[in-house]
This record gives C-alpha cells, structure tokens and sequence, in this order.
C-alpha cells in the first residue's frame, strides 16, 4: 500500500440470522470490508484471522455456541483495549441489558426491530479506530488471550486448533 491508497475499514458481523447477515452485509459493504460468521466458533476464528485490521466487530447478542454479553466481555478483557469498536444487536432489549452490555465494554447496543439499516448507520458512527490499528503493540497478547479463550470453549472432544 502506498502513501496515497487508503484502507478500507474492515468489519466483522457475527449473526445467526441468515437473511439479516446477508443483509446487513450488503450494506455495510458500501464503507467496509465485511466478513460474517453465522456463530461464535467460527466468529472467533475470524477474528483471530482479522485481529490486527479488525475496525468493528458487530454481534448478534444471542450469538448461536455464545451470546453476545460474553463475547464482548471476551474481547474488552483480552486486551483491555477500547479503540475496536463494538455493536450488540438485540431483540428489543431491556434498558438494564443495554446499560449492562455498554458497561460490559459495547460501543453502542441496537435494537434488531429498527432493521439493518439502522444498524448499518450505528455501525459507521461508532467506528473509532487510528491508522494503525486497534491493538497497536498489545496484538500478541491480546490474540493470545484470545486462542486461550477459543480453545476453552472448543466442543469436547476435539483439539484445539494450533495457533
């Protein structure tokens, strides 16, 4: 990349809900760099794979194999970082879980009723990342503390994967 190409933010969305992840997908498409996961394993292995360019990370909070306060709880305690910034999706949530999930560590915490779109633009207004990315020097510890986490809740039975 040269000095006058600029990177295009990246996204990670992690949403049971086949329709809405292909739809929130195509419009966050517009301004970033999407990848999706339909549950919290795979999610994981995304996010070990995107961890040092991730811009947001964007969670359905009844995430299938994890919901979402604990994913966030996960990713905030890793590191302790706050520059990745993180949306909850959330079926009409309550307004204890919202304030909960935003002292848990999300940047903003959105009500699946007001659709995709919604989303979408809440995605964009929390965004709030440097140039050089989220993790700056913290990227092997917080991948670390992450893969031992991964590894933690892997099904029994199987080995974890290397990392």
């Amino acid at each position: 990349m040269n000095a006058t190409t600029t990177r295009r933010p990246k996204a990670l969305l992690l949403d049971g809900d086949p329709s809405l992840r292909l739809l929130a997908t195509e419009l966050l498409a517009r301004g970033y760099e999407v990848r999706a996961a339909r549950d919290a394993a795979s999610g994981l292995e995304l996010l070990l794979d995107e961890l040092l360019d991730l811009d947001v990370l964007v969670v359905d909070r009844e995430l299938p194999g994890r919901d979402g306060a604990s994913l966030v709880r996960l990713v905030r305690d890793a590191g302790g970082e706050r520059d990745l910034a993180i949306v909850v999706l959330a079926d009409r949530p309550a307004r204890a879980e919202r304030a909960q999930l935003l002292a848990l560590g999300a940047d903003a915490v959105v009500d699946r009723v007001d659709g995709p779109r919604a989303a979408a633009d809440v995605v964009v207004a929390t965004r709030r990342r440097g140039e050089r990315g989220w993790l700056g020097s913290a990227g092997p510890a917080v991948r670390g503390a992450l893969l031992v986490a991964r590894d933690a809740f892997a099904p029994r039975g199987l080995e974890p994967s290397p990392a």
